[in-house]
């Protein structure tokens, strides 16, 4: 039990070091002896800390260099947080975003939830169109917390380099691990079903997502409209 909470406080502090910038997207871990070291601990618990770290995608070990802080690359969006492939593909491929809008807004009650933040409070709305090859497949509305994403503006969606959840990390510092997501089935309204090139009240997959970052604090809220006639949700359970 006792090993248990020595590293849990160990994760907890290496955490909070990532967390406060201490060590930047892409930047090594000092040695684990050197680690161990500093946080007064053995370096059987600092592994079983910074073990738990790689599991949960904040960190990356790599072979004969040591360990890094994860980075919002191509690779990593595909496997943990893109999940839409044509119908019987063998591989997922990168997303054509495009930008609808983005409003300043005020939070509605279901937003405030999600983001853990009051009722009323600033925050970003953001509607994008999501393709490959070429067929709009999905739609994404994201509502952003204006504390964490301040002076956001369209230049900075239209000329990033790399994905969203990238642009979140790069600039912002919020760096996403993972997410909670909830499906259900819905209908296509007018204007959805124009940009989905669907009949009115067609089908689709709703797709409902928390994103978390490194201290499962709430940084994004996105609900997401599937074409599920062409495309469909994949998602890969690696026990």
């Amino acid at each position: 039990m006792r090993s248990l909470t020595a590293y849990q406080e160990v994760k907890q502090k290496i955490t909070e070091d990532l967390v406060r910038g201490r060590f930047p997207m892409g930047q090594a871990l000092p040695a684990e002896k050197d680690l161990s070291k500093e946080l007064d601990v053995s370096i059987g618990t600092l592994r079983k800390a910074v073990d738990e770290l790689v599991a949960e995608g904040i960190v990356v070990r790599k072979q004969g260099k040591g360990t890094f802080v994860a980075e919002h690359d191509v690779k990593r969006l595909l496997y943990y947080f893109f999940h839409v492939v044509k119908h019987d593909a063998e591989k997922k491929i990168n997303p054509r975003v495009d930008l609808v809008s983005l409003v300043s807004a005020t939070a509605s009650k279901e937003e405030a939830e999600k983001l853990q933040i009051k009722e009323g409070a600033a925050v970003w709305r953001i509607i994008n169109r999501l393709y490959l090859d070429d067929y709009c497949v999905m739609i994404d509305h994201i509502t952003l917390d204006k504390k964490r994403f301040k002076n956001l503006t369209r230049t900075d969606f239209i000329q990033r380099e790399g994905s969203i959840y990238q642009l979140y990390q790069m600039k912002y510092g919020q760096t996403v691990v993972r997410s909670s997501e909830r499906l259900r089935a819905g209908l296509a309204g007018k204007q959805y079903s124009e940009w989905l090139d669907l009949k009115p009240n067609s089908p689709v997959l709703i797709i409902r997502r928390v994103a978390l970052g490194m201290q499962d604090e709430p940084l994004e809220w996105r609900v997401s409209m599937l074409n599920t006639d062409r495309y469909e949700y994949f998602s890969e359970l690696v026990a």
